[in-house]
């Protein structure tokens, strides 16, 4: 399930990334950040209010803020996803707090990303995750 932020398109396209406890997949909606973009089928988000939005691709992001590997291209969401359920499939810890969130890596406690939080949003400041 994706739990919808309410943003412009406008703000999405300026590289905001949010951190998503519901997300299943890292998502944007803009095709131009993500390389190797590989076509997909059958894959759907379902939205909070329980409509679906189709991916359309996925591949790498890889930005000056963001780096992480497979991205879904999904053009109906209004916000840049970093899902955290993936994160930690790729064997990082995540650990949130009042002030922010931080990424670090299970093996060796390296810390790889960073949020802050603004109400109850977490915004990405950096996240650097192996692309392969």
């Amino acid at each position: 399930m994706l739990v919808t932020i309410s943003r412009s398109p406008e703000e999405a396209a300026k590289g905001k990334w949010y951190m998503a406890t519901a997300a299943t997949n890292h998502m944007t909606r803009d095709q131009s950040l993500i390389s190797d973009l590989k076509p997909v089928t059958g894959r759907v988000v379902s939205r909070g209010n329980g409509a679906g939005l189709k991916a359309h691709g996925s591949g790498a992001v890889n930005t000056e803020t963001v780096a992480i590997p497979d991205v879904w291209h999904v053009p109906g969401i209004n916000a840049n996803l970093v899902s955290v359920p993936q994160l930690s499939l790729l064997g990082l810890n995540i650990s949130f707090d009042r002030g922010g969130c931080t990424v670090t890596r299970a093996s060796d406690g390296s810390v790889v990303g960073k949020a802050r939080r603004s109400g109850a949003i977490y915004e990405v400041e950096f996240l650097k995750v192996p692309l392969n």
